[in-house]
This record gives structure tokens, C-alpha cells and sequence, in this order.
């Protein structure tokens, strides 16, 4: 199945993929075709696309619209480069997705710098509705107190960060019994949103709208939702074509402005097409998870995702995190880190999941039981690793050790 809303040409495609020598010939076959199709093109990957950079630069300077290098990728990687024209694409997203007000000020609680792309974004969203932004960027918590206060003195009406970011502050504000901004729009993007950052929203800004974008640094924003939508769920942008197969997420950018090679681009996710319960009549986009490779793990093959379910088994599971050690290495080890519910006994829930998790995954619970007993762990924590550079907070970490 397919969705967009802006008309294809595959020759135009096929036209754009000819500006990149390193892909071109991939397309031969096609071009060999009287009536070429979508579904004749290949599929594009992720290192397909970092081995066409040094192209994909050549295109960004040879267009008039200008570009802006910015960079993906988690914790576990250095960042991939992509490009984006200056204009951000901003006006064809506003179109669609305006959540923002003249009257609106908007506190920017995303990284600048280091190639991120948020914080950018949301200066641009802000500036294109008129709003008042105070780009405030993420803060130290010993610092944070301070900086909150000053907030406070600006009738701050709105707040962008991930939701991570956004679970943290509302809880500092909590624990630090400060009364909150008046936020009355919280603005996401970046991550999934989890249900203990639902949770605290809902407790702490009970009457606070939650709008959301998804996409990627690479496609740029290919879906949005507001109130009334549910939170995995996302209304496509005309802009953007998108495919399913096999339910994995395949992407074609179809902006005149768009820079990178996103032609059946293969996402990392997986999805459906489905009716949002907003009740808009056109079909929205569920996003159901990450299309990730197995990984090898005591010379067996697990997937992150089938440990995360047996970890969410247990009712006072709230958030789960894999931390890896030594991986690949005969002393690698797995630290499974938790965020339990208020008022359980995290030594208890621990030893549940532990139990759990080797139960249900039972390869994993078969190595760690007869040949390393010592390599599997649950700790119950307050925080997780999260990317310093676009404060996203990645589902495995590689040798990231918590105080």
C-alpha cells in the first residue's frame, strides 16, 4: 500500500537519481522500462545513503536555495550527514501543521549545535507563525532551577523538546515543588512517546496539547499529529510518498527542495496505515516500532524489541533502556535498565523482570543460565543514557555506564 497527496513522476525521480553518479546506475533498469513504475526503482538503505554523500554534496551546491548539514544517528554511532535546504521546507509543513500562534511564546528546550536538527526546526516553526521564541536549548540540572525561573518570567505559553526532555522537566518541577509555565501547547518530535512521559504530562499540565512530528533528519518531517490523534499515529505531509512493505517503512520526498536521495528511502520502522482517532477521514500513518537486525548477544540472535515486551510484562514497568558491555567480546555483558512506577519496591521489581525476560526470551535465558550467569542484569534506575547532542534517548547503548 501507498499514501501521498502531491503527484509522481518516477521519470522525475529517475531524473534526480541521475544526479548521483554513485546511485545512478542502480536505476538502469528501470529507465530500460517504456512505462517505469515506483515499485520498479530499488530500495534505498541507510548506507546507501552515507556512501552518496560526497554527491549528495555536489547537488546542495549547485541548487540557489541554500542547505544546512546536519547530522543522525544515536548513541551508538557517529552522526550520518544529511542535508536540508536553509528554508527548512518550512512553509509546506506549516500548511499542515501549525500549532503554534502570533501569541504564543515558545520555550525551545532542544540541543542547538553539533548538527542537530530540532532546534533549528522549531525556531523556524515558531518564526513562521509569528510566535516569540526563547531558544533556550537543554539545561544542566544543577542549573536548571535557575534558568526554569527565568522562564517563568516570560508567560512562557509553550514548550518543544523530546518527549524525554519533556518527562524530565515536568518531574524537576515536581520533585523541586516549583509550579510550572503555563504551557498550554507541548511540542515533540524525535522519539516515540512513552507512557511514563504521558503519564507526567497528564499529572502535572493536565490541560496541555500535545502535538507531535515524525520523520527523520534524512526524509525531513513526513507526518504530524495534534489533540485527538493518537500518539503513534501521524497524518502524512503532501509532500511526502509513502510505502509499505512488508510493513517496513519505505519513504519518497517529493519536495522541489529536497536535497538528499529519500526515493523509497527504507526508514528503520515499521508501520500500517490506519484511521486516526481524531476522526480525520483520510488515512494516517501508525508508526509500530523499529525495523532493526537482530543482534548477536552471547552467540545467540535476539531482537532489542522481544526483550522490551517481556520487560513491559510487569505492571510497574514504566521505561526500558539495554545497556551493552564489552559486546562482541567473551566478557560482554547486558545491563537491562528500568524506570518502575512510584510506590513498588524497585529491588522487587527487579528480580521480577530478571526472572521474566529469561523466561520469555528463552535463548537469552538458556545462555545466561548455563554458560554466563554473571552477564545478564536489571537494575532499577532514575535516569536514562540519553544522546548529548540531540538528547534523544536511544533503546541500546553501547558502554554507557550510569552513576
Amino acid at each position: 500500500m501507498t499514501k501521498t497527496h502531491t503527484e509522481l513522476s518516477v521519470p522525475a525521480l529517475l531524473e534526480r537519481m541521475a544526479e548521483i553518479p554513485s546511485l545512478s546506475d542502480r536505476y538502469d533498469d528501470a529507465r530500460a522500462l517504456p512505462e517505469p513504475q515506483l515499485r520498479d526503482l530499488p530500495i534505498l538503505t541507510k548506507d546507501d545513503f552515507r556512501g552518496a554523500l560526497p554527491d549528495v554534496l555536489r547537488v546542495a551546491r549547485s541548487r540557489q536555495h541554500g542547505s544546512i548539514v546536519l547530522g543522525s544517528g544515536g548513541t551508538t554511532s557517529t552522526p550520518k550527514l544529511s542535508f536540508i535546504a536553509s528554508g527548512q521546507l518550512i512553509e509546506a509543513i506549516a500548511a499542515e501543521w501549525s500549532p503554534l500562534d502570533h501569541r504564543d511564546v515558545l520555550v525551545n528546550y532542544d540541543t542547538p549545535g553539533r548538527l542537530s536538527s530540532s532546534h533549528n526546526f522549531f525556531n523556524a516553526v515558531a518564526h513562521q507563525a509569528g510566535a516569540v521564541t526563547i531558544p533556550l536549548g537543554a539545561v544542566d540540572e544543577a542549573q536548571l532551577g535557575e534558568w526554569l525561573d527565568f522562564v517563568g518570567l516570560l508567560d512562557a505559553t509553550a514548550l518543544n523538546a523530546t518527549q524525554s526532555q519533556i518527562g524530565n522537566l515536568l518531574e524537576f518541577y515536581e520533585r523541586t515543588n516549583r509550579k510550572p509555565p503555563a504551557f498550554k501547547k507541548l511540542l515533540w518530535t524525535g522519539e516515540p512517546f512513552g507512557d511514563r512521559a504521558l503519564e507526567t504530562v497528564r499529572r502535572v499540565l493536565p490541560n496541555a496539547e500535545l502535538h507531535g512530528v515524525y520523520g527523520s533528519t534524512e526524509t525531513w518531517v513526513i507526518g504530524h499529529n495534534g489533540p485527538g490523534c493518537a500518539m503513534d499515529t501521524f497524518h502524512l505531509m503532501p509532500y511526502q510518498h509513502v510505502e509499505l512493505e512488508d510493513g517496513a517503512i519505505l519513504v519518497t520526498n517529493l519536495h522541489p527542495e529536497c536535497v538528499n536521495p529519500v526515493v523509497r528511502y527504507r526508514l528503520g520502522d515499521l508501520g500500517e496505515f490506519t484511521r486516526c482517532a481524531c476522526g480525520r477521514e483520510d488515512a494516517a500513518l501508525r508508526v509500530m516500532g523499529r525495523d532493526d537486525p537482530q543482534m548477536k548477544f552471547l552467540s545467540i540472535l535476539v531482537t532489542p524489541q522481544e526483550i522490551v515486551e517481556a520487560t513491559r510484562l510487569h505492571p510497574a514497568v514504566s521505561d526500558v533502556q539495554i545497556a551493552l558491555f564489552d559486546h562482541g567480546s567473551p566478557a560482554e555483558r547486558m545491563e537491562l535498565r528500568i524506570k518502575t512506577a512510584r510506590g513498588v519496591d524497585p529491588a522487587e521489581v527487579e528480580r521480577a523482570v530478571h526472572r521474566t525476560v529469561l523466561t520469555q526470551v528463552y535463548r537469552l535465558g538458556y545462555e545466561v543460565e548455563t554458560e554466563a550467569p554473571n552477564a545478564f542484569a536489571v537494575r532499577a534506575v532514575d535516569r536514562f543514557t540519553v544522546n548529548d547532542r540531540s538528547n534523544k534517548t536511544p533503546l541500546v547503548v553501547k558502554d554507557s555506564p550510569l552513576a
